[in-house]
């Protein structure tokens, strides 16, 4: 699996597609801004899966933020990394960096920053690759 983060509107997308030459390659992408992030076993024969907007998806369907929520974002990366795993397939998760500015003081918006954090640290655990994309320039950390 891969993550890709980077600041809002610093070009992680069009890196991605052009990294996995996307314009050449069987792929299914997903937005969580314009709908829910699918479970895997609805692709048995796609190559490439890219979901994006992970903050957007941890908000929708992960708070209040509990320990009980953390399985469940646990169990769904897991779910993604078997399906990779079946055949060679890969899963690109694209996420917006929104801890690195002011903390807010509502708590609501406090806790999804949380929220967004902890699941971008398990994603950087878990995925083979880890990237950051400013200004459409790409620092592989991982």
């Amino acid at each position: 699996m891969h993550f890709v983060s980077g600041g809002a509107f610093q070009g992680k997308r069009k890196w991605v597609n052009a990294y996995y030459a996307l314009t050449h390659t069987p792929h299914v992408w997903h937005c969580a801004y314009e709908k829910a992030l699918p479970l895997p076993n609805k692709y048995k024969t796609v190559p490439v899966v890219v979901l994006e907007g992970i903050e957007q998806w941890i908000r929708e369907y992960f708070l209040p933020y509990t320990t009980r929520e953390k399985e469940n974002i646990l169990s769904y990366m897991n779910a993604w990394e078997r399906w990779e795993k079946e055949k060679e397939r890969t899963v690109v998760w694209i996420g917006c960096d929104m801890n690195q500015g002011i903390v807010p003081i509502d708590a609501h918006e406090r806790a999804w920053r949380d929220a967004v954090g902890w699941t971008y640290q398990q994603l950087a655990h878990i995925c083979s690759r880890v990237d950051y994309v400013w200004c459409g320039i790409n620092e592989q950390i991982k």
